[in-house]
């Protein structure tokens, strides 16, 4: 489709990332990779993705970056230059990637100013959950040594979780630029929007969206969705949760843009996560379409009580001065 090939990992913020270890790995499903000198912690899915989340640490759940895939250094250096025929300052590269998992990529800011990287050749992981191939990550030494980390730890994953990021969710005060950045710059499509772009739904490949669009008092994130492999894992991963003790905030339910089961729940910071699968899959032959902004289209089944002023203020998340909005 274009330069980019689909969404990474997110960096969110936290007061103590080792305080949310507890939940993103043993309750949600992620595995950690990676613990840098200044104690970001990576957290991989089941998938092949390096990683998924890193939690950095700062003031509190904002979000600090957004992390996408392009094919390879042509790609990443293409974007580069869109970025600054655009008017936008590149902060970073494009270069060898010093992080861990390595790769090239690129940094800039978005016209909100969220941090963006663009990157390719990370590692990859080559084994599957605990029963399926038996095998162990493949990250022995993208932690340590030259890229400055404390080494990786727990990277075999889980027989349960979530497979990969899905899409996020972000709020935006000036959604006109962004969608403008997005399309034109970046070459994202808009798949379906809701009337008067209450809400806009981006794709960089075949699948619906990983990017959404959403208008806010704040630019800031509303919601992260990790993608399971069906309706049924869904349900699962609801039941596992609730015994948890951690029940859901909106959801079970099936979205009517992009036709994906949701469950959403928060984090113990008070982030808004999201389990969701089948979304739909499109071609070049997909025609983008206004949805009505009602119940029955934010929840086709009719199953999730529908969203409530509390999981709206969450999704709202004002500003905590993170770097990256």
């Amino acid at each position: 489709m274009g330069l980019i090939t689909r969404l990474r990992s997110i960096d969110l913020s936290a007061a103590d990332p080792s305080a949310l270890l507890d939940f993103y790995e043993r309750t949600w499903g992620l595995r950690r990779v990676a613990v840098t000198d200044d104690g970001a912690v990576l957290l991989r899915a089941r998938g092949a993705e390096h990683h998924v989340l890193t939690l950095t640490p700062g003031v509190g759940h904002s979000l600090e970056r957004i992390a996408l895939a392009a094919a390879d250094p042509a790609a990443v250096d293409a974007v580069a230059a869109r970025v600054r025929a655009a008017g936008r300052t590149v902060t970073d590269g494009p270069g060898p990637r010093t992080a861990p998992g390595g790769g090239y990529a690129v940094a800039f800011r978005d016209p909100e100013g969220r941090l963006v990287e663009v990157s390719c050749g990370l590692t990859e992981h080559t084994d599957g959950p605990p029963g399926e191939t038996g095998g162990e990550a493949t990250e022995s030494t993208e932690a340590g040594g030259a890229e400055g980390g404390q080494g990786v730890e727990g990277g075999v994953p889980h027989a349960y979780g979530p497979d990969r990021l899905s899409h996020i969710v972000l709020n935006s005060v000036d959604l006109p630029a962004s969608k403008r950045f997005y399309t034109e710059v970046l070459g994202f499509q808009v798949s379906d929007w809701y009337e008067n772009d209450q809400m806009v739904f981006l794709r960089c490949n075949e699948l619906h969206h990983c990017i959404v669009l959403a208008p806010g008092r704040w630019t800031s994130l509303n919601h992260v969705a990790f993608e399971v492999a069906s309706a049924d894992e869904v349900m699962r991963a609801l039941g596992r949760m609730r015994a948890a003790g951690f029940d859901t905030v909106w959801g079970p339910g099936r979205h009517g843009p992009g036709g994906n089961v949701f469950c959403y729940f928060t984090d113990p910071v008070g982030n808004v996560i999201e389990y969701t699968a089948e979304l739909l899959e499109v071609d070049d032959t997909w025609e983008a379409r206004s949805w009505e902004r009602t119940p029955e289209n934010a929840d086709v089944w009719g199953t999730s009580g529908g969203i409530t002023p509390d999981v709206i203020a969450a999704m709202s998340n004002p500003p905590r001065t993170g770097s990256g909005r």
